[in-house]
């Protein structure tokens, strides 16, 4: 359904956009971290790709998560230098309150705040922090390139159902999750690799009065007609929920009877 795609974004409705998003402002913002992260380089140079930005952010937050959490250890360590005394559990809830209102994905009941560390190195970031001050993890605060793995293979399209984005998650199938985003009024249907299939800009140029209202009720009859690979049905849900215009939805089957 590709070529699906390509004819909702070639005919979309204008709107605000994601550049003036939140999000990619973020982006903006702090993209010049992206170059800490050389196996990510790609990410830097993604234009207006939105859904690429959104995984850049999850690289960035990842970062500053792992500054934030050093810098109270080395504040810490300093603190213990001159004598005050902290027993473990007190250094875990002083890391936790630090971290209150920073981003993270939870798996289970454990909290990822760095992605691109492992599941055991973000235990001891979390669980261990002490750790951080003596060898050999000493040298994770400015040689961790090495200790570095690609978060999107490691932890998957549930990675995105983290307050690391602001997608929403709809509903899976077949390995492929489905999300909402309402900045974007767009479907994004991620593998378990982390990785786009496919996206449903919705609402065309031709729609003179769209209705926004009820969107997670109205998107779940698409989602299923494009788990069921029902192309037709598709096309037919994205009208009937008023996310396509008959003119559009007329251009569309033109278009696959004139192949």
């Amino acid at each position: 359904m590709r070529t699906l795609y390509k004819t909702l974004e070639n005919y979309q409705k204008t709107r605000a956009g994601f550049d003036r998003s939140e999000e990619f402002e973020f982006f903006n913002a702090n993209r010049d971290i992206i170059s800490k992260l050389p196996r990510f380089s790609f990410l830097d140079d993604v234009g207006h790709d939105e859904f690429n930005i959104m995984r850049a952010n999850i690289l960035i937050h990842s970062y500053l998560n792992k500054k934030a959490i050093e810098e109270e250890m080395d504040t810490l360590d300093q603190k213990l230098k001159k004598g005050e005394n902290f027993d473990h559990i007190k250094i875990v809830q002083n890391l936790k309150e630090a971290m209150v209102d920073r981003p993270y994905y939870k798996e289970k009941q454990d909290k990822i705040y760095i992605a691109f560390f492992s599941r055991t190195l973000n235990a001891i970031y979390n669980y261990e922090p002490e750790k951080l001050l003596n060898n050999p993890y000493t040298v994770l605060k400015d040689k961790f390139q090495d200790s570095i793995i690609d978060p999107f293979d490691t932890y998957g399209s549930e990675l995105f159902n983290s307050t690391f984005t602001r997608l929403i998650k709809v509903k899976e199938s077949n390995n492929v999750t489905a999300y909402f985003h309402y900045d974007t009024y767009t479907i994004y249907f991620i593998n378990n690799q982390g990785r786009l299939d496919n996206k449903f800009i919705l609402f065309d140029r031709y729609l003179k009065h769209p209705s926004y209202s009820h969107m997670m009720d109205r998107i779940i009859p698409v989602i299923d007609a494009y788990f069921a690979f029902d192309r037709n049905g598709t096309i037919n849900a994205l009208h009937d929920q008023g996310f396509i215009s008959s003119k559009l939805m007329y251009m569309i089957h033109k278009r696959n009877k004139d192949k």
